[in-house]
């Protein structure tokens, strides 16, 4: 029985994903896809348009088995963490032999020779790294550029490093090193659109942020139909019509009393907040006007609006860096969570159970039998995160909704 793992966000899921996992199983001739999906916040540091049960159904009615949660320390981390913790959850499973990722090179060679120098950080990088760090360079042109040091025959390498699905197929590849894991990368060609091309009717195909985007500018999104599967675009366009998509600005008003709350004392206690951030948010709190506007405000040369927005949610929902130390944080999820799964796929959630290094939650109970101090504190965490995502949606819509950890799983 053989078993590809995707790694996705799903925000929200459209026809490029389904293509994805169609390739992944051509390629690999898997006989299940299982993927590791953000929760209700992404990577790039902002809630999920659509909450994450309907995005887990839409990804097992277009082609996937099962479906994981990576918890949110992770999937609101950085691209190396992310990776780490995501890479992690399917050596854990016991069941992955594939990961499946798709890039914009589309060729797993320089892909991999990148990870390779970047994982081992030969002294040749070390330095060169360092040398353009210190000339004033932001931490990824730097890295680009020590890299182009070390591999003087790779062309563009720029380009291939400023790409934003190289970029994180790079670091699932690093964790996979890191880890001497024997799961067997491949890398299925972004097809469509790029990454950051903006919404416009009669592409031949879109990219999630020009979804969000076309959402977020109140565009009529009929015409998205075209670029979604059909049970995706049903669950986009209901919740516009019932108000339930978020954004990060419906975060306005909590995280502003937070920061003001917190403002004596700083916030260099949470993830990804230095000394300097912490600094710039209050001199800065006087302009706040809201949560995006308060990004652009925050950025910097070396810090980007994602990492900025990151970093303030990680001082919302109150991940610590004391936290992950609680956790022993070494990149590696404590319990595997499952959000849905097909009834085809039942003897592939029994064999994960069974083979599985870490316990598999499927509910609350599961949780209380199963984990002991430090992961169950860690879930609770995580269902505080989460659970805060609903509220803002119930807030929104007016419609009540269910804690997280009281929601059924979602088997079709």
């Amino acid at each position: 029985m053989k078993t590809a793992g995707i790694i996705a966000e799903y925000n929200p899921f459209h026809n490029g994903h389904e293509y994805h996992i169609q390739r992944t199983k051509e390629e690999t001739g898997a006989d299940f896809i299982v993927v590791a999906m953000s929760g209700n916040f992404v990577q790039r540091g902002a809630p999920a348009l659509i909450d994450k049960y309907a995005r887990t159904k839409a990804a097992l009615n277009a082609g996937a088995d099962l479906v994981l949660q990576i918890p949110p320390m992770y999937s609101l981390s950085s691209a190396e963490f992310f990776a780490d913790g995501a890479v992690s959850m399917f050596i854990n499973s016991g069941i992955v032999q594939y990961l499946s990722f798709g890039s914009e090179a589309g060729k797993l060679d320089d892909l991999q020779k990148t990870a390779r120098i970047l994982a081992e950080e030969p002294p040749k990088f070390k330095k060169s790294l360092q040398k353009h760090l210190k000339s004033g360079i932001a931490y990824p042109g730097a890295r680009a550029m020590a890299l182009i040091d070390c591999c003087p025959e790779m062309t563009n390498l720029t380009g291939f490093m400023s790409s934003p699905n190289n970029i994180l197929g790079i670091e699932y590849l690093k964790s996979l090193i890191k880890a001497d894991s024997r799961i067997k990368p491949i890398t299925i060609k972004r097809m469509g659109s790029g990454y950051n091309d903006p919404y416009s009717p009669g592409q031949a195909g879109l990219s999630a942020k020009a979804i969000r985007e076309a959402v977020s500018y109140g565009h009529n999104i009929d015409g998205l139909s075209e670029y979604m599967t059909r049970d995706s675009f049903k669950s986009l366009k209901d919740a516009v019509s019932k108000n339930l998509t978020v954004d990060e600005n419906d975060f306005s008003q909590m995280l502003i009393y937070k920061l003001i709350e917190e403002r004596e004392q700083g916030y260099t206690k949470y993830l990804d907040v230095s000394e300097d951030l912490s600094d710039r948010i209050v001199k800065n709190l006087d302009k706040y006007t809201g949560f995006v506007d308060f990004c652009n405000l925050l950025k910097t040369k070396d810090k980007t609006y994602t990492r900025i927005s990151r970093a303030l949610f990680h001082i919302l929902l109150g991940i610590k860096e004391e936290t992950l130390q609680a956790t022993e944080y070494t990149g590696t999820c404590q319990y595997i969570r499952i959000l849905g799964f097909k009834k085809s796929a039942e003897t592939l959630v029994s064999e994960m159970k069974s083979s599985a290094s870490v316990p598999i939650i499927t509910g609350y109970n599961d949780a209380v039998k199963n984990l002991y101090s430090e992961p169950m504190k860690q879930l609770k965490n995580e269902s505080h995160i989460e659970d805060l995502y609903f509220a803002v949606q119930t807030l929104k819509s007016g419609i009540k909704s269910k804690p997280d950890m009281s929601r059924p799983l979602i088997v079709l």
